[in-house]
């Protein structure tokens, strides 16, 4: 394994929004080294952009991240180019005092003998499509219906219980989609906050907006609120309006309500919308946290209400082009707000339960903010977005990561700038599959997802039966496809089984290639993604195939080990040498030394769980295996043993308090 890089940058006399028009749309059609590319929306709604070049090659590339606001793009090629580990490209336009400034640069890992070879190419299309850029060429943007200029009005729902939850609700529809909109408002706020975007979106989407306990038409609970419980009131909403999945759309402690249902049920999520914050009081220690609430309680145990302070809170928030109109409306709100309800959402909102672990968020995210917000200001919210990119990729998972400043407006840019906050989400939601009502996937995007239906279904199949045992018939009935169709996509059992094989062999190696941290923290998290990888069900089932196949099919399981374990273990091996030339280890075999690293985090519970296919690792089991592993690792090789094992006993003890919590939680 190599690692190498290309780093182009071009001066143009014409203004960046210009350059940004040709680059932004993600589209190549115009690169005088293709010659066809077709935009299309993966499965999850990813943007995704198949092409070929002169010679007839083809090559499929996902963007990863964009924000129209900064003119940034990030992407990975995910076909194309034999011998590649890894490869990630970013580009940047940059409005200059006399033209645009673009920076267009990637990151490459590929097997020793072909690393110097992609980059030469990489940097080669790269400057080719520069030269191309100065006539500024026409692109295409990937189609999507316009917003609907009409308005609905917005109906009253109420769900009876303990608690009584309050909606608000779109119109409804003879077309009804399976997929729900949820609004969740500030802790200043309320379900009507959201009243503009109801009565918009609602005529392209099935919209609903919840004014959280206490808020509104809504009840508090017995005791006091916790995380757990709102994320109960959203899965109830879900469950009695009868929709499959959800797209929950927050403004700032909405956002932090979304986020944490995001934590719990991502599987449930087909979006996730973030507004004016993200993160709350779960990156804040306990200090912070505990005078947030002391100094906010202050008032309220005074004897004031929300309505007393309220015009001071609305001087902050609201930005310098707010209306009279805008600003009688948070003040309204505000004003609502009863003061036992206030201090119940001040008491859940400095108790967080955990840390947020981005990489569990599995679905598309878009965060934005006002350009004038002093809560969470641009920069802020920037990182975080960067941040949520940076863990997706290290946990070795697909990112989708947008996001938007909109400009003039402060901390409820909905109500400021409802417009563009309307065209912003229509934007977003209408590439979501299924999300709007007249969402139509085209030709090319039902055979992508009918490909990986049907790899899936081979898979489970597989799992179940064994390469031998497995069945067509069976595997056609899982992927709802005629039988001639698996030929016809895959060609045969053969090629199924490679189509499987092939998936997901980089998700071992992905945190390998985190620069950032210290050798202890690498190592970490390195363990961990290896664990939740090899140890998920269908991936031990699919370990125990290849195993009993070895011996009548040798071929399939050399062609396994060599694309999944020995790919892994030959990037562990790289991570060493370069850990040793660095200082930070000291070996003399780095093969041997990554032998024992492999053997010591998971040797143990792999393979009980092989032998034990209805047993399940907890993560307590798995932390206790991971702790001591890299302890005697680095106590055998660490250049500073004492200090690197310090580092470890930290990310011990916030793990172990995440899961203490976590359990707490559950009781």
């Amino acid at each position: 394994m190599a690692r190498s890089s290309v780093y182009c940058v071009r001066k143009f006399s014409t203004s960046a929004d210009e350059v940004w028009d040709v680059l932004g749309t993600f589209d190549v059609s115009w690169h005088p080294a293709v010659a066809q590319c077709d935009l299309l929306r993966s499965a999850e709604g990813t943007l995704v952009r198949c092409f070929s070049d002169q010679d007839g090659n083809l090559y499929e590339e996902q963007r990863n991240y964009v924000s129209d606001t900064d003119r940034t793009l990030c992407y990975t090629l995910t076909k194309g180019i034999s011998g590649l580990l890894k490869y990630s490209a970013r580009v940047e336009v940059t409005q200059e005092e006399d033209g645009a400034l673009v920076t267009w640069t990637a990151n490459i890992i590929a097997s020793a003998d072909r690393a110097e070879e992609v980059a030469k190419g990489t940097r080669s299309i790269f400057e080719a499509g520069l030269d191309a850029l100065q006539d500024l060429p026409k692109s295409n943007s990937v189609a999507r219906p316009n917003l609907h200029a009409e308005i609905q009005e917005t109906q009253a729902m109420a769900l009876d219980g303990l608690p009584k939850i309050n909606l608000r609700l779109g119109a409804p529809s003879e077309h009804e989609s399976d997929t729900l909109v949820l609004f969740l408002h500030g802790i200043g706020g309320n379900a009507t906050n959201w009243d503009t975007q109801l009565s918009q979106l609602g005529t392209q989407y099935r919209v609903a907006a919840m004014d959280l306990r206490g808020y509104g038409g809504s009840t508090l609970g017995f005791e006091p609120t916790q995380m757990t419980d709102y994320c109960e009131d959203i899965l109830q909403v879900q469950k009695h309006l009868g929709v499959k999945r959800l797209v929950l759309v927050g403004l700032s402690y909405g956002s932090w309500i979304a986020t944490s249902f995001a934590m719990r049920h991502s599987d449930k999520l087909a979006g996730l919308v973030l507004s004016g914050g993200c993160t709350g009081m779960s990156e804040a220690d306990p200090k912070e946290r505990e005078n947030f609430r002391v100094s906010r309680e202050v008032p309220l145990d005074a004897g004031q209400t929300p309505s007393d302070f309220a015009p001071a809170v609305i001087d902050i928030i609201a930005g310098p082009n707010a209306s009279e109109k805008q600003r009688q409306e948070m003040l309204n709100s505000m004003a609502a707000i009863p003061s036992a309800t206030y201090r119940d959402a001040l008491q859940c909102f400095t108790n967080p339960l955990e840390r947020f672990d981005f990489a569990k968020i599995d679905c598309p995210v878009l965060l934005f903010t006002g350009e004038h917000d002093k809560l969470a200001p641009p920069s802020e919210i920037r990182r975080v977005s960067e941040r949520v990119l940076e863990e997706r990729q290290n946990d070795s998972r697909h990112a989708d990561v947008q996001f938007e400043m909109i400009p003039g407006a402060g901390h409820i840019c909905n109500l400021e700038a409802p417009e563009m906050v309307n065209n912003l989400l229509h934007r977003f939601l209408s590439r979501l599959p299924k999300v709007a009502r007249d969402y139509k996937a085209n030709v090319q995007e039902r055979q992508r997802e009918k490909r990986e239906r049907i790899r899936q279904a081979a898979h489970d199949e597989f799992c179940e039966n064994g390469f031998d045992g497995a069945s067509m018939d069976r595997i056609a009935v899982r992927a709802d496809v005629s039988k001639p169709t698996l030929y016809q996509y895959f060609g045969g059992k053969e090629g199924l089984l490679e189509a499987v094989l092939d998936t997901g062999r980089m998700q071992i190696v992905a945190p390998l290639m985190a620069k950032e941290g210290a050798f202890a923290e690498q190592l970490w998290n390195f363990a961990w993604s290896y664990a939740h990888f090899v140890l998920r069900p269908d991936m031990l089932s699919l370990a125990r195939l290849i195993l009993g196949e070895a011996s009548r099919r040798p071929e399939a399981a050399i062609a396994y080990h060599q694309n999944g374990p020995a790919r892994a273990f030959e990037g562990l091996v790289e991570f060493i040498r370069e850990a040793e030339s660095n200082g930070k280890i000291i070996t003399d075999a780095p093969d041997l030394t990554s032998n024992d690293l492999w053997s010591l985090i998971l040797s143990g519970p792999r393979d009980h769980y092989l032998h034990y296919a209805n047993e399940r690792p907890t993560e307590q089991e798995l932390l206790r295996s991971i702790g001591h592993g890299l302890k005697v690792f680095l106590k055998a090789y660490s250049a500073e043993p004492e200090l690197e094992i310090a580092v470890l006993e930290i990310l011990i003890s916030v793990k172990t308090e995440s899961l203490t919590n976590g359990n707490k939680s559950h009781e």
